[in-house]
């Protein structure tokens, strides 16, 4: 048995512990993939990066249905 998942394989369990949490084998084999590939690391680091600054912007009163502000003029 392979302990260490693929590239394409942590990029779905990544998208998958933002809906729900992962089992214990699952987020184990994660990690241990995340530790050895540095480029799934910064993918990790980017979609924590994104959510957490998503959910700062929800929890300050930000809608997503708000119109955008118009643009300042030139």
């Amino acid at each position: 048995m392979n302990l260490m998942y693929s590239c394409r394989k942590v990029a779905e369990l990544l998208s998958q512990r933002l809906d729900e949490p992962l089992g214990l084998f699952d987020e184990m084999r994660l990690k241990l993939h995340l530790s050895m590939c540095s480029d799934c690391g910064h993918v990790a680091a980017q979609i924590d990066a994104v959510h957490a600054a998503s959910a700062e912007l929800l929890s300050n009163g930000f809608e997503l249905d708000d119109p955008a502000p118009p643009a300042p003029p030139r």
